[in-house]
């Protein structure tokens, strides 16, 4: 039975790191998470700002975690939320409810002008549900891009990275990422995670045949026998709603803006 004097949710220290790392793993259930170093990775080597590894513990033990990465909108603060997990034995709404209210704290005061998250349906849906987030838009994976489906035009908002996070995130600085996914069915797909520049797309050879999420495949509603990814946003300033934040098509977003996808370099 969970002991709720003796729980609290803080900031994780480098000594938390391996329990943090035990508590994705989700006893082996999630394959990504290996060892510490993965931690490290995102919440001390992430080099656009000062990333959160916020934890719910209960008597010396992580129960709940909850990572947030300074992004921005276009020229907003935000925070991408991201690697939420509760242990199975507290998953009802006490843990998560303390985490989340600490999420917004911690948000707020780091200057996010709103917080963003690509976490799966269900718990997107929670979000939405219980703590007041929103679900303006489904990404949808589209196969044969073209250069128009990469164009950002004037959307206001999109994610705005420095060549430091490119390098962090790819291990390189180039112009464009092409990913090999291979499926649960062994299909081997070719997936477009992030362009940096507009020239880079200048040949359409390079994209025939390749996944990628378009600015023509953002639906406001869930799309029924297809999955699209639900892109949820909690924002913080007026502000940004009066700029259009809940309509997709003041958006540009690529699959490389999730921390879903994987890179795994695809040479041409």
């Amino acid at each position: 039975m969970l002991n709720l004097d003796n729980l609290q949710v803080r900031q994780a220290v480098d000594g938390d790191a391996q329990a943090v790392v035990d508590l994705l793993s989700d006893n082996g259930m999630n394959p990504y998470w290996k060892n510490k170093s993965q931690w490290y990775h995102f919440y001390r080597d992430y080099p656009e700002g000062s990333p959160l590894s916020i934890i719910a513990e209960c008597d010396g033990k992580v129960i709940g975690h909850y990572g947030l990465l300074p992004v921005k909108f276009g020229t907003w603060e935000a925070m991408l939320g991201l690697h939420a997990h509760v242990a199975a034995p507290y998953r009802g709404l006490m843990v998560i409810s303390m985490l989340m209210k600490d999420v917004d704290r911690y948000a707020i005061d780091a200057g996010a002008k709103a917080i963003c998250g690509f976490a799966n349906p269900q718990f997107s849906l929670i979000k939405k549900t219980f703590f007041k987030w929103k679900i303006p838009f489904w990404l949808g994976f589209k196969s044969g891009l073209t250069v128009d489906d990469l164009k950002r035009d004037d959307a206001p908002f999109f994610f705005s990275y420095s060549d430091k996070w490119f390098k962090w995130r790819f291990g390189s600085v180039k112009n464009i990422y092409f990913s090999r996914y291979i499926t649960k069915e062994r299909i081997e797909k070719r997936q477009l995670l992030k362009s940096i520049r507009e020239a880079s797309l200048s040949d359409e050879m390079m994209l025939s045949g390749c996944e990628g999420w378009s600015k023509h495949f953002m639906f406001t509603q869930e799309q029924k026998g297809q999955f699209c990814q639900p892109f949820s946003l909690k924002v913080y300033d007026k502000e940004l709603i009066a700029a259009g934040i809940y309509k997709p098509e003041k958006w540009f977003i690529e699959m490389g803006d999730s921390d879903t996808f994987k890179y795994s370099p695809w040479d041409m």
